[in-house]
């Protein structure tokens, strides 16, 4: 079965103006090569971007972040990659969650198996352990890096389910694991946290129509993180029908991209703060509906669930009633970077709704009240829209319950 989608596209500047989607704005310089002792350091909730003015409880959003001598604002001391932004936009947008014990248990009465690495032995291959590992592997031609977490309690006797989470524009693995609580949650529920790096020059993922030098340069990190898969495959015990992708700002826009372009090896998404924009930029995003969305266009093999989580006070950065962002990051291969417009979030929802052929109305998530989730849908799938009552781009995490309401989700879904 394949269902065309369409969704806008998150543009981001060139230089040191990062777009993030999820921390306003973050130094242009890399922490890539930082890796905190434990996973979680910072409490969930904890904005992407230790610098965006327009996080509630930072700095004042009528007052512009100075840059500081390495290019991140004055109060980001994790320099976490948002670059500077026009007046005081939160540049964090582009770019910054898990049930059943170590093993995984089962999903929704689909049970895990053996479908990872490990061999009909019992025994998992490679060496890696317990905690934080930095690892660099080779993807169309780049060196490209990522922090593996094992959670505290893994032996290497069973598969594990695997998070993907993915950074804003700007940060890095790093600080996506220092602000998004990923880590801790493996830690107690038995998963593999991953946390990617972004690239090349200004930490962007390629998810359409943005962002900054890894669209321009069409850099294809679908292909990264299928190749990451693989090194996870042939290096600790994975269970290859639990792989699951989130990430905020231009890190929640990698997540559709991998909805779009590899439902084959992801099971299912938990996108934050952004939108699908794998199509068209479109003149008037006003415009768009469900079905005619032309801002996210997907092929898709299968029907995928997705949860989306969305500020409901953003007028700027993703704005929650769609519309042009503040943010420059649209920027094709040989033009120039510019502002683009997203669809709103309840199109997107819709837009998804309607990939996965669900039928009836979004009823209230038992789980999260801010969550408005489509139950009836192919293939047993489910796609939700929870709305935090925030402006605080990347900020929400705890506020949200993210992570703990996209596991209890990813708990549910399996690949065929």
């Amino acid at each position: 079965m394949k269902t065309k989608l369409t969704t806008n596209r998150f543009g981001h500047t060139r230089g040191c103006v990062p777009f993030l989607l999820g921390a306003l704005a973050v130094a242009c310089s890399s922490d890539a090569t930082q890796n905190p002792a434990a996973s979680g350091a910072s409490a969930a909730g904890t904005s992407q971007s230790d610098n965006n003015p327009l996080t509630p409880g930072a700095a004042n959003p009528g007052s512009s972040a100075t840059p500081s001598g390495n290019g991140a604002p004055v109060g980001n001391p994790a320099g976490n990659g948002e670059g500077n932004v026009p007046g005081n936009v939160d540049t964090s947008m582009l770019g910054n969650m898990p049930g059943s014990g170590a093993g995984g248990g089962q999903a929704n009465g689909m049970a895990m198996g053996s479908a990872g690495a490990a061999s009909q032995s019992g025994a998992c291959p490679g060496t890696l352990k317990a905690g934080d590992s930095n690892q660099t592997i080779m993807s169309g031609g780049l060196s490209r890096r990522f922090i593996v977490h094992l959670p505290t309690s893994f032996t290497g006797s069973a598969p594990l389910p695997v998070v993907f989470d993915f950074h804003p524009l700007g940060g890095t693995g790093a600080s996506q694991q220092r602000a998004s609580g990923w880590g801790t949650k493996c830690d107690s529920e038995g998963c593999i946290a991953v946390f990617p790096d972004s690239g090349p020059g200004d930490n962007s993922w390629n998810v359409g129509y943005c962002c900054s030098n890894s669209q321009q340069q069409r850099v294809d990190d679908v292909q990264f993180t299928r190749d990451m898969i693989k090194f996870l495959e042939a290096s600790t015990c994975v269970d290859a029908k639990r792989i699951y992708a989130s990430g905020c700002s231009n890190g929640g826009g990698m997540s559709y991209k991998l909805a779009c372009d590899a439902a084959d090896v992801i099971a299912a998404v938990a996108p934050v703060d952004f939108r699908c924009i794998t199509g068209q930029e479109p003149a008037n995003a006003a415009s768009l509906t469900a079905t005619n969305n032309t801002a996210c266009t997907c092929t898709l093999p299968r029907p995928i669930s997705v949860m989306q989580f969305d500020e409901g006070r953003d007028n700027n950065i993703v704005p929650f009633n769609g519309g042009r962002t503040v943010v420059p990051a649209n920027c094709p291969p040989g033009g120039n970077c510019a502002a683009f417009s997203f669809p709103s979030a309840q199109v997107n929802f819709e837009t998804w709704a309607s990939f996965n052929t669900c039928t009836g109305e979004p009823s209230a998530n038992p789980g999260n009240p801010i969550c408005q989730t489509y139950a009836s849908c192919a293939a047993d799938t489910e796609v939700s829209l929870c709305t935090a009552d925030s402006a605080n781009h990347c900020g929400s995490y705890g506020l949200s319950k993210i992570v703990d309401t996209a596991w209890d989700m990813f708990q549910k879904q399996a690949l065929p």
